[in-house]
């Protein structure tokens, strides 16, 4: 079963965009997105079915820059990149030796995502509700006004130290769970971490 792509691209939407403001949990959000320009942070990834049953586990490192670049590198149980530099995405399946090549502004197009660049109230476009404490976490739950998105709803964790958990609820009733450690941000990070040169035996496939 391949990584649903979808979640590395929103993610960083939301890391880039979240404007909030009210509520302990929005509180925190707010403050943690508006301090970070970057971070780089271990996570543990399970998808879960609508019964709560494991489908997937997967563990790798996030590296993030604002605005635009970002990097996901699995590491188990499948080597899998994906890599922005604010112009292209790279993704870069190693098993099946591929490279998918996307504008960045293509594969962005459309809400929530357009939140990246635009920084829109992010109430234009979702019913934000602080959902309390629980799990030693706050808890945020964003819930898309449109029906145009491929998630019915984002839960995500907050810690007085920064972000620690999102839950993605996807049109098939499948939950995405990606937990946060060993965090570290606003460290100084070359753009050259965000350019990705595809391997010569690599079929590349997309806009070049």
């Amino acid at each position: 079963m391949k990584i649903k792509q979808f979640i590395f691209i929103f993610f960083a939407a939301l890391v880039f965009a979240f404007q909030a403001h009210a509520g302990k949990g929005r509180d925190l959000l707010e403050s943690y997105l508006n301090k970070t320009d970057s971070m780089q942070a271990k996570f543990e990834q399970k998808l879960l079915d609508a019964r709560g049953l494991l489908l997937q586990q997967s563990l790798g490192t996030f590296t993030l820059k604002r605005p635009g670049k970002f990097s996901w590198d699995y590491i188990a149980p499948y080597p899998q990149k994906i890599i922005s530099n604010g112009e292209k995405i790279w993704i870069y399946d190693t098993e099946l030796e591929q490279v998918s090549v996307k504008k960045y502004d293509q594969i962005l197009s459309g809400a929530p995502v357009i939140l990246l660049d635009q920084r829109k109230d992010l109430d234009q476009e979702f019913e934000v509700t602080d959902l309390g404490f629980s799990q030693e976490q706050h808890w945020v739950e964003l819930k898309p006004k449109t029906t145009e998105n491929e998630f019915k709803k984002i839960e995500v964790g907050m810690t007085e130290t920064g972000l620690r958990t999102m839950k993605l609820l996807d049109s098939f009733d499948q939950t995405t769970v990606i937990e946060f450690s060993h965090q570290n941000v606003n460290l100084s990070l070359d753009d050259a971490v965000f350019n990705f040169v595809p391997p010569e035996d690599a079929d590349v496939v997309g806009d070049f």
